[in-house]
Order: structure tokens, then C-alpha cells, then sequence
């Protein structure tokens, strides 16, 4: 008796170690098959000399102010996630000031993604006292789905006007970020993405619908300045 036991055993040993085996490199040759390989863009684009330090009725100054990062750890880990980090603040000749912020990345992947204005805000202190959706027109292109946020810190307050563009889509969520590369990911598609962010001071919330109606202008004058090849690296068409 001890003689057949010693001789099943074995076996139903052998015959589980093949299955493992068996699904180990059916998992293997699925992970590389599953392995986006085709990159939307290959170069990062030079978004300093992209964006214009001067246009229509505004011109660069010099930052009065230090902008909210664009990570949750602020602007120190931004060099970690994004390929290219531009932050400007414009002014206009009646003295309007907007904070433009632009964060790049070559390669939208599920654990490494644009981080949404909302989430760094308030890792860096900031209170959300209201975030709703937009949408903006402009020129030829799809519709921009966008979003607008209200922010305070202390006595301070901040109207955020802002799209991310990942791929050919505006995911409004990380619901959608994460479904938009998955989905892509499985065509073997490497998706790039930009966060377009503009902001500007109030000094009461009953101003903020003003500053996003002059946040709306100011992109659109923005973007009609920018070389008409170069802007679907914003927008998609």
C-alpha cells in the first residue's frame, strides 16, 4: 500500500507543476503581446518656444506669486513625471493677471499619469470649495471638455480653468484616464497626454464666474497664437 501511494503522489505533483508552468508562459507571452510599443510622440516638444511669452493683448511678466504645484508633492516631483513643465503668468494692458501652467508627458500609463489640479490643490493646502465642467470652443476642433474649480487657502482665493488632453480624449475623471489608456494600451498604443491649466486670483467667490469667462478668452487667444501645426499637442483635432 505504501509502495502505491509513493507512486500516485508524484505524479499528481508533476502533473500540477506542468499546468503552473503552463500558465506561467501563457501569462508571459500575453504580458509582452499586451505590451504597448507604438508611442504617439516621439520627441518632446519644445513647449517654451510652442507657447508665445507674448500675444494679442497679453505679455509674460515676472511671477508675483509661486503657482500651486503640479503634483501632489508640488513642483519638486514634477521633473519625475513630466518630460516638460512650463508656468508663466500673463498680464493684459488693464492690468488682468492669469497664471498658465503646462505639464507634458510622452508616455500615460496607469501608474504614472497627469495629476488633476483638484487633487494637488488640496494636497498642497488648498481647500475645494466647488469644481464643475466646461465645455470650450475652439477653432476647428472638437469640443474641449473641460473643468473649472474654486479653491481658497486662509484669505486667499483661486479660480482654476483646466483640460487634460490624453491621446485623442478629455477624460474628465481617473475613472476615464484610466479606461482611455487601458483601452488604448491594448492596440499597442503608447498614449501621450498635456495638462493645460490657468488660473487666477478673486478676492470673494463672487467673482470667480468672471475670471472663468476671462480664463475661456484668455485660451483661446492662447491657442489661436500658437502655430496652426503645433496645436493639436493641446487640442485634439
Amino acid at each position: 500500500m505504501m509502495k502505491i501511494s509513493m507512486f500516485i503522489f508524484p505524479q499528481i505533483t508533476q502533473r500540477k507543476s506542468l499546468l503552473v508552468a503552463a500558465i506561467l508562459i501563457l501569462a508571459a507571452l500575453l504580458a509582452v503581446k499586451l505590451t504597448p510599443t507604438m508611442h504617439a510622440v516621439n520627441t518632446t516638444p519644445d513647449i517654451d518656444s510652442i507657447i508665445p511669452v507674448e500675444f494679442g493683448d497679453w505679455k509674460q511678466i515676472a511671477d508675483p506669486f509661486t503657482q500651486v504645484g503640479l503634483t501632489t508633492g508640488g513642483n519638486d516631483l514634477a521633473s519625475q513625471l513630466y518630460d516638460k513643465v512650463v508656468m508663466r503668468t500673463y498680464a493684459n494692458k488693464n492690468g488682468d493677471r492669469v497664471m498658465l501652467a503646462i505639464a507634458y508627458a510622452r508616455e500615460q500609463k496607469q501608474d504614472i499619469k497627469i495629476h488633476r489640479p483638484e487633487v494637488c490643490y488640496v494636497a498642497q493646502g488648498f481647500q475645494l470649495l466647488s469644481k464643475t465642467n466646461n465645455t470650450m470652443n475652439l477653432f476647428e476642433a472638437r469640443p474641449v471638455k473641460a473643468s473649472r474649480l474654486l479653491v481658497s487657502n486662509q484669505n486667499r482665493y483661486e479660480t482654476v480653468s483646466y483640460w487634460i488632453r490624453i491621446g485623442d480624449d478629455y477624460p474628465v475623471n481617473g475613472m476615464s484616464a484610466r479606461l482611455k489608456i487601458l483601452g488604448d494600451g491594448l492596440k499597442g498604443k503608447v498614449l501621450d497626454g498635456v495638462l493645460v491649466r490657468v488660473s487666477t486670483a478673486v478676492s470673494s467667490p463672487a467673482g470667480a464666474e468672471e475670471a472663468y469667462k476671462g480664463q475661456e478668452e484668455f485660451v483661446k487667444n492662447l491657442i489661436g497664437s500658437v502655430q496652426a501645426s503645433k496645436r493639436s499637442l493641446f487640442i485634439s483635432n
